[in-house]
């Protein structure tokens, strides 16, 4: 493996580790808040009722958690892995409060539970940025029961830093805002940016059928969805 390569997983570490603060802060409001909670709404879940048992959700590559926290004050039941410290740190302060919400320190490539553990496995922002992609595409899929749901949200081809200004110029949004998604754009373009035919092939080697992807924010993210398939 090429030094270069062998370096930047640890490299990414890092700049988390040391960026946990900017970063919980950067996805507490702004486009990328916004474009999370569309994502949930999307999913079109069912509301939690009193006396039923609740959803159970994980959140891959949770960060500060700010999405797992939403869910949770919905009435769901939610647990978030990262591998950062320093974000599980802040995720479990803001969550303190919340019953159905708890956290674990994990690599996304080696999910700590047991097999169809959960009913809905998300990641919002994650695919794009991990080195281990298709193993973390498997454990997605290994975590979630049978029929359950498999959905994440990442930047499509089209995410550049150039169409991450106009959309930001187009739908007239602050100079803090568009900075937001000249960063979002800039780490895409460091990373990657899925073709339609490459999403597919991924989510399908990973084990899911039915899919269903959406272009989103001017065109530049994938809102995506997979199922897992029902056992013989």
């Amino acid at each position: 493996m090429p030094l270069k390569k062998l370096l930047r997983d640890p490299f990414k570490r890092i700049l988390f580790e040391l960026g946990a603060g900017y970063y919980a802060r950067k996805l507490a409001t702004g486009p990328e808040a916004d474009i999370r909670r569309d994502f949930v709404r999307s999913l079109n879940l069912p509301p939690a009722s009193p006396g039923t048992e609740a959803l159970r959700f994980l959140d891959v590559g949770c960060g500060p958690g700010h999405v797992a926290r939403g869910l949770a004050q919905s009435g769901y039941c939610v647990t978030g892995v990262d591998r950062s410290r320093s974000l599980l740190r802040i995720a479990r302060k803001l969550g303190a409060n919340e019953r159905n919400l708890n956290f674990h320190l994990s690599a996304t490539e080696k999910l700590p539970f047991e097999d169809a553990s959960f009913d809905y496995t998300y990641a919002t922002g994650v695919i794009y940025w991990v080195e281990h992609l298709a193993a973390t595409l498997r454990e997605m899929v290994r975590v979630t029961r049978p029929s359950g749901i498999v959905a994440f949200l990442d930047p499509h081809a089209s995410m550049s830093v150039s169409n991450a200004r106009a959309y930001s110029i187009q739908n007239r949004m602050s100079r803090r805002d568009t900075r937001k998604m000249v960063t979002w754009a800039t780490s895409a373009q460091l990373n990657r940016r899925f073709e339609e035919t490459e999403l597919r092939r991924l989510l399908t080697d990973a084990g899911l059928v039915s899919l269903t992807l959406e272009q989103r924010l001017g065109g530049m993210v994938w809102f995506g969805q997979g199922i897992v398939p029902a056992g013989d």
